[in-house]
C-alpha cells in the first residue's frame, strides 16, 4: 500500500496540517475507484470501512486497476467530533468544487476535489452516516442543467449504486436539493460538474461505529470491485436483506415534520413500507397528552428515524423514499424556473 500527504493548511504553531491518502495498484491497468470518509466529521463509519478494505486487498490483491482513498476528509471537524468544519463553521459537503481563494472549508474542498479529478476514476463513493435508526442506502444526485454527459453520468452513477446491495434513491426533488446546496456535495460536484460517476452512502448513525454497519459497507464495496474484475468474488455479489425492491426508482422526500414541541413516539419502522394516511408517530407533551399525530401524506417507504426524542415546530422526524417522479421531470422544472416565458 503506498501513502500519500496532501498539504490542506497550516497551523498557528507553523505545522503543516496534511490529508493522507491511502493507495493499492495492481500491476495491470484497469479501473480507478475512490473511496472517501469523514466528510462530516462526526461520520466515522467510513473510516473502518476503507481500513477493513484495505486489510483485505492486502491479502487478496487487485487483479487491475486501483483503489484510492481519502479516510476522513474532514479531518478538522473529525478531531473535534464536529460535522462541519470548526474553523469557520461551515459544512465542507455543501462547497464542493471549493475555491482556491476561498474561506478555510472551501480551500480544501478545492483540494479534495482536485486530487480526485486529476486520477479520472471510473466510480467515487462518499461513505456517510444517517442515523442509528436506520437501513442502509445510497443516495445518487439530481441533474443540474442539460449540459452533454450529466445525465448520461447520473445514469451510470444508478446502475453502479444498484450492484452494491443495498436500497437506492434519488436525493429530493430539485427545489429543494438546490435551496440547501445539495448541488454543492461532493458527489453532486463530480457528477454534474465532471462528470465521474459518483455516489453517497449512509451506514448506521453518527458518532459511533456499528460492526453491522462496517460490514454491510464492505461487502457492498467488494460487489463493486468485483463489477469492475478488480477482485474475484467466492459467493454471488452480496444483497442487503433490508434492500427496497420496487419497479419504480425511489427518491427521498422531505414532508415529514413535526408542527408541535413534546416528545415523540414513533409507530413505525426503518424498512417499512407505510400507506397514505397511516400514522408515522405521534408527539405527546410532557403531561403524557397528545399534541399531535403525524400521519403519511402519500404512500413511502420508511428510510430513518431521527436520533432524538424531542420534537419542535418544522423538525424532520423521518426520513421516507417515495416514487420518483417521471424521469426528466427535474430538468424540465429547472429550466422552467431559470428561463421563465415573459
Amino acid at each position: 500500500m503506498e501513502i500519500k500527504y496532501i498539504g490542506i493548511l497550516k497551523g498557528i504553531d507553523l505545522s503543516e496540517r496534511r490529508l493522507p491518502i491511502l493507495i493499492e495498484r495492481a500491476k495491470e491497468p484497469g479501473p480507478t475507484i475512490w473511496l472517501c470518509g469523514a466528510t462530516h466529521g462526526n461520520e466515522v463509519t467510513g473510516i473502518r470501512v476503507i481500513q477493513r478494505i484495505f486489510n483485505f486487498l492486502k491479502r487478496n490483491p487487485l487483479k487491475i486497476g486501483a483503489v484510492y482513498a481519502a479516510p476522513v476528509i474532514n479531518p478538522l471537524g473529525f478531531e473535534m467530533v464536529k460535522r462541519e468544519n470548526p474553523y469557520d463553521g461551515e459544512d465542507i459537503n455543501r462547497n464542493f468544487p471549493g475555491d482556491d481563494t476561498g474561506n478555510t472549508t472551501e480551500r480544501l474542498g478545492r483540494t479534495i476535489f482536485n486530487s480526485i479529478v486529476e486520477t479520472k476514476p471510473d466510480l467515487v463513493i462518499d461513505l456517510h452516516s444517517d442515523t442509528l435508526n436506520s437501513i442502509p442506502y445510497i443516495i445518487v444526485d439530481r441533474p443540474i442543467g442539460t449540459k452533454s454527459g450529466i445525465v448520461e453520468t447520473l445514469e451510470k452513477s444508478w446502475a453502479l449504486a444498484e450492484k452494491f446491495g443495498v436500497t437506492v434513491t434519488h436525493d429530493i426533488e430539485i427545489e429543494g436539493y438546490k435551496k440547501y446546496n445539495l448541488d454543492k456535495s461532493l458527489t453532486a460536484a463530480l457528477t454534474n460538474r465532471a462528470q465521474i460517476p459518483a455516489f453517497l452512502t449512509e451506514l448506521g448513525g453518527p458518532n459511533v461505529i456499528y460492526e453491522s454497519f462496517v460490514r454491510i459497507g464492505v461487502r457492498g464495496i467488494k460487489n463493486i470491485l468485483a463489477h469492475f474484475n478488480m477482485i474475484s468474488l467466492e459467493e454471488a455479489p452480496w444483497i442487503s436483506e433490508t434492500k427496497i425492491k420496487t419497479e419504480c426508482r425511489l427518491e427521498i422526500t422531505e414532508d415529514i415534520v413535526c408542527n408541535e414541541a413534546g416528545i415523540i413516539e414513533y409507530f413505525v419502522k426503518p424498512g417499512q413500507f407505510v400507506k397514505t394516511g397511516q400514522p408515522l408517530a405521534q408527539v405527546n407533551n410532557i403531561l403524557g397528552k397528545n399534541e399531535e399525530t403525524i400521519f403519511a401524506k402519500r404512500d413511502c417507504y420508511v428510510i430513518s428515524l431521527i436520533d432524538q426524542s424531542v420534537s419542535f415546530p418544522g423538525l424532520n422526524i423521518v426520513n421516507a423514499a417515495v416514487v420518483q417522479n417521471p424521469p426528466g421531470e427535474e430538468i424540465k422544472k429547472e429550466e422552467k424556473t431559470e428561463n421563465p416565458k415573459i
